[in-house]
């Protein structure tokens, strides 16, 4: 049973800006007392042509290791890393590679998780 806190953080986008946003907007939301969201219950799904962000010569590579560290699942999609000719062996270590970005964003909703798409 998933926890009424969990939650599955939905990323499309590969423009740098709103890459940055989702980033600033996750940050925000961990530290926000007011709202109950541990990142061990927190799984980020990267679709598209984000996947980009999470290949290991990523500027943003430090951070998405500090999430990982923190608890944060990282999920990357095959299907989008192979359409965008990117080396599944490029992306950060500690991210989770799955077949479809799209359906483990759906069989984390089946399993309760709350979804955010971001930006």
């Amino acid at each position: 049973m998933t926890s009424q806190h969990a939650l599955v953080i939905h990323v499309t986008s590969d423009t740098v800006s709103d890459w940055q946003m989702a980033l600033r907007n996750l940050r925000n939301l961990v530290r926000d007392s007011s709202v109950s969201t541990p990142p061990g219950e927190m799984q980020v799904v990267v679709n598209g042509p984000a996947v980009r962000f999470l290949l290991a010569t990523s500027p943003d590579a430090p951070k998405i290791t500090k999430m990982l560290n923190a608890g944060v699942t990282v999920s990357v999609c095959s299907n989008s890393l192979s359409l965008f000719d990117h080396d599944p062996s490029s992306v950060i270590e500690g991210v989770t590679i799955v077949t479809s970005g799209v359906a483990e964003v759906v069989r984390a909703q089946q399993q309760g998780k709350n979804y955010l798409q971001l930006p």
